[in-house]
């Protein structure tokens, strides 16, 4: 990775295409998994998660009036399209994995383009909400998804990043053993400033930033710290399995979301 002097800007040298990219998603990329069979945790359930600080994150997408219509980049096989859908929204998705499209297709009959957003070519102004949540660090080309997306995000829509943070303790502790890195697949690395200047470049107005991130990344970065010297896989090693370095570290991110220096963040914009 290098870094713009001027801008802080972080971008992968030499850049790769996204052909090259997708031959390092392994077949069971998080995004990627089967999440409608799953059977959901009881609401004792979730309470207990919420007071030991385990619960399953959740993303803090903007509020609106009614529901309208939404796009979802890099949507996986879907489960927050059919989520949505559930509450009355007309929702479509973009995936460039064919596996998490036809998954989300047969399964939950879900309109989801395969392929990258400009090759979709959907109308000007159709959209109401348009949402990308830890799939922006992956395009290769931030620049023209944001055209793309301003052409195509209605008069008075928003728009929602959710990105790893690049200016967040973690960060700055871990380096390049920081989980978030993830060399070669984010290809772009953003800050608060960095992210906000690209989207006043392209007419955006920013609404809100949201710190919001789960231990997850910080459990990761320690299991990176500690075994960087051996082959260990980071979801295989001790620190990742341990449930109680999984809670401290929940708590950690926490704090971390409190203060504003937590992994990622949530950065609402509407279309000028």
């Amino acid at each position: 990775m290098v870094q713009c002097t001027k801008c802080s800007l972080a971008i992968l040298d030499p850049m790769l295409d996204e052909s090259e990219l997708a031959e390092f998603y392994p077949k069971n990329y998080y995004a990627f998994a089967d999440r409608f069979s799953a059977s959901r945790p009881s609401r004792l359930r979730n309470v207990m998660r919420s007071m030991v600080g385990t619960r399953e994150h959740e993303t803090k997408d903007p509020k609106f009036e009614r529901p309208g219509k939404l796009l979802d980049v890099g949507c996986g096989s879907g489960w927050f399209l059919s989520k949505m859908k559930a509450q009355g929204w007309d929702v479509t998705g973009v995936e460039p994995s064919l596996d998490a499209v036809k998954m989300g297709q047969t399964e939950e009959g879900l309109n989801i383009f395969p392929g990258a957003l400009p090759a979709a070519n959907f109308p000007s102004n159709s959209f109401d909400y348009i949402r990308f949540n830890h799939s922006f660090e992956h395009v290769t080309d931030p620049n023209q998804i944001l055209t793309e997306v301003h052409r195509i995000l209605a008069y008075d829509g928003k728009l929602m990043l959710g990105i790893p943070n690049l200016s967040g303790l973690s960060a700055k502790l871990f380096g390049p053993l920081w989980w978030h890195l993830a060399v070669p697949l984010h290809p772009f690395s953003y800050s608060t400033r960095t992210i906000s200047q690209m989207l006043e470049k392209h007419s955006f107005k920013v609404e809100k930033v949201i710190f919001n991130t789960d231990g997850a990344s910080i459990q990761g970065s320690l299991q990176l710290f500690f075994t960087r010297n051996d082959e260990t896989p980071r979801t295989e090693g001790r620190i990742s399995k341990s449930r109680l370095v999984r809670v401290l570290c929940a708590w950690a991110a926490y704090l971390q979301n409190a203060i504003g220096i937590s992994d990622a963040i949530e950065i609402t914009a509407i279309k000028r």
